[in-house]
């Protein structure tokens, strides 16, 4: 009897918190349940370990940075035995591209085939993409209708290939007052600038390492399709800016931050200059 009163207690509550809920409708039932476009079903069986000691060593990972080729190198030839190793590159992980010319590397220093496995399995995926961090300050005393198209080249000279473009519309960006601070520049009594700061983020594929250019170009001009000098107008290529770029083919981190600040011409409207601009990259 006890039992049923509970019951009946639940159930008026959670009536009384429906109707509330509805202001003075019931709440209407939940949709039906869809699962996820290509979503997996996992066997939680199949992470089952009868010994604990294992589980433990499973679990175990390291803050260390990653091992590099020539590290697990110098380890083997110390005498640091497979079992060790294989551990090392399983909790640190191997910053290196396991390609074929790394593995018969391996092979050719005296590597058993268990290591080379553990290599292929633990090293560090290829960097695919740059991601960009842009910060923007855009001075001007005027309004922001006429601001100009912003490009990003990411480009490989020794390859002469194009690894990605990226362009944003500033205008319709500075628009987007929620996204935008703005304050007074007062520096210039003549010229009273409004600097209005913009930050936001981008993904830049480059799929190829080595020494890349970062090209920056802001113009009125839509729909350019590469920074090349030689499809640029004589004005245009006074205001590229290029970055040299040391990419490498694997790392832990593949984040640069881009910081531009553009001032508009205090007669020609439509006229913005790039004064200052810089390019910081993190690869750790």
């Amino acid at each position: 009897m006890r039992h049923r009163r509970s019951r009946l207690f639940v159930a008026s509550t959670l009536f009384a918190a429906a109707f509330l809920s509805g202001s003075g409708a019931l709440a209407q039932a939940p949709p039906p349940f869809t699962a996820a476009s290509g979503s997996e079903r996992v066997d939680l069986l199949r992470f089952h370990v009868n010994d604990l000691g294992e589980w433990e060593r499973l679990q175990r990972t390291s803050q260390s940075r990653p091992l590099t080729l020539d590290e697990l190198e110098k380890l083997a030839k110390a005498g640091i035995g497979e079992k060790s190793l294989i551990e090392m590159m399983r909790t640190r992980g191997v910053l290196a591209v396991a390609d074929a010319d790394a593995l018969v590397r391996m092979k050719q220093g005296g590597a058993t085939d268990d290591t080379i496995a553990a290599l292929s399995a633990f090293a560090l995926p290829p960097n695919e993409a740059i991601d960009l961090k842009f910060l923007i300050d855009v001075a001007t005393p005027y309004q922001v209708t006429q601001a100009p198209y912003l490009y990003v080249e990411v480009y490989h000279p020794e390859r002469n290939y194009q690894e990605s473009l990226l362009f944003s519309d500033l205008r319709a960006l500075l628009g987007r007052r929620w996204a935008v601070d703005e304050l007074r520049d007062d520096s210039d009594p003549l010229l009273k600038n409004r600097v209005r700061s913009l930050a936001f983020w981008g993904r830049a594929p480059a799929r190829h390492p080595g020494k890349l250019q970062m090209r920056v170009l802001i113009s009125q001009r839509p729909g350019l399709r590469d920074l090349r000098p030689e499809t640029l107008r004589e004005d245009e290529r006074k205001r590229l800016v290029t970055f040299d770029v040391d990419y490498p083919a694997v790392s832990r981190r593949h984040a640069c931050t881009l910081q531009l600040r553009l001032e508009r011409d205090p007669i020609l409207k439509d006229l913005f200059t790039l004064p200052r601009s810089d390019l910081r990259c993190e690869w750790d």
